[in-house]
């Protein structure tokens, strides 16, 4: 059964736009947003769990609809520290895209919608972008011991960005 968003979860975590500085490529329309507002970019529900192999992490994520110029909200994105580890991601409403990209750079798409699975291999980075004017809902699964790391991609980022020009989504 899909966690209901209305149930209490355990650690609720809100990402604004100042917390993802450093991942939008236009960082000129980061700080024009940023003199005016410091708007949520998106919000996750967590339950909690043991950080052992034999749990799973599950949470909830509400991704905003929204852009930095041209570039879609999205989520930071994050390698496993597990290498062996793989995650699933289910989506409940909106549409979107799920970037995933190995270590040597090598990028590739998947769409995500309401009942649309997508499965991010091991060793694959995953990042979810909003590309629809609602909100993008979606559960993620992996094994509890798996870990996050978030520095390669502050540091290297992805080698595709998803945006909007001349009213057309398209990959960069």
């Amino acid at each position: 059964m899909i966690p209901n968003l209305k149930e209490p979860y355990g650690k609720k975590t809100y990402r604004r736009l100042s917390d993802l500085v450093e991942y939008f490529a236009d960082r000129k329309a980061v700080e024009a947003i940023l003199s005016r507002d410091n708007p949520v970019v998106y919000e996750v529900y967590e339950h909690p769990v043991p950080p052992e192999g034999e749990h799973l992490i599950f949470a909830t994520t509400v991704l905003l609809s929204g852009k930095v110029g041209e570039e879609f909200y999205f989520t930071k994105g994050h390698f496993h520290t597990e290498p062996d580890g793989a995650e699933v991601i289910i989506g409940m409403g909106g549409t979107g895209v799920v970037l995933l990209q190995d270590r040597a750079g090598r990028c590739g798409e998947e769409t995500l919608q309401a009942n649309c699975v997508v499965y991010s291999s091991p060793g694959y980075a995953h990042r979810v972008v909003n590309t629809s004017k609602e909100n993008l809902v979606f559960l993620s699964i992996c094994r509890a011991d798996i870990g996050h790391d978030y520095d390669t991609i502050t540091t290297k980022g992805f080698a595709k960005k998803i945006v909007e020009k001349e009213k057309r989504i398209t990959t960069e």
